[in-house]
């Protein structure tokens, strides 16, 4: 079973490498997005040993949750943008508000992760739902070790993730 996740990982990642043409910048910068995403499932999928019938059921939900806190991030940055960058002089009573906001940001991902931490226990073993957090916080620390290094965080780092696995075996 180890070895076909691997399998699977490998022809995915290739996959991902060698179909995605560089258009214009922002297609890049999204084309970079989705291999990122897409290494990420991998990933995660391997790390936290999900068979055919469990990614069926974790996936949809996961993207869900993703989609829900991307654009909770969207609008935080927004909200950090208009008091931070915003050339427009904030009325006090406009700069408590927008704070107010900042802080019912951090409320409103808290009360969505604890939502969704329901509902992967119902469709994962609470072993897997472990595994889960650790992998996400493993994967964000190793991507964020590539960008120090001046690699960007898409294909050019995944022959370290690989290597990083296969020493973990």
């Amino acid at each position: 079973m180890k070895n076909f996740n691997y399998l699977l990982i490998t022809i995915f990642l290739f996959g991902q490498i060698f179909s995605t043409p560089a258009f214009a910048q922002d297609d890049d910068k999204e084309s970079r997005i989705e291999r990122l995403k897409s290494q990420k499932v991998a990933f995660l999928t391997e790390r936290i040993g999900l068979s055919s019938d469990d990614a069926q059921k974790f996936w949809p939900v996961y993207n869900e949750m993703s989609a829900k806190m991307d654009e909770l991030w969207s609008q935080k940055m927004d909200n950090i943008n208009k008091l931070y960058l915003s050339d427009n002089e904030l009325s006090t009573s406009e700069k408590e508000a927008e704070v107010d906001n900042y802080i019912n940001f951090e409320v409103e991902k808290a009360r969505l992760e604890k939502q969704y931490h329901e509902k992967f226990k119902k469709i994962l073993t609470i072993d897997q739902v472990i595994k889960l957090y650790g992998a996400e916080h493993e994967f964000k620390k190793k991507m964020l070790r590539l960008i120090r290094k001046g690699k960007e965080s898409s294909c050019e780092g995944c022959d370290e993730l690989e290597q990083d696995k296969v020493a973990k075996t």
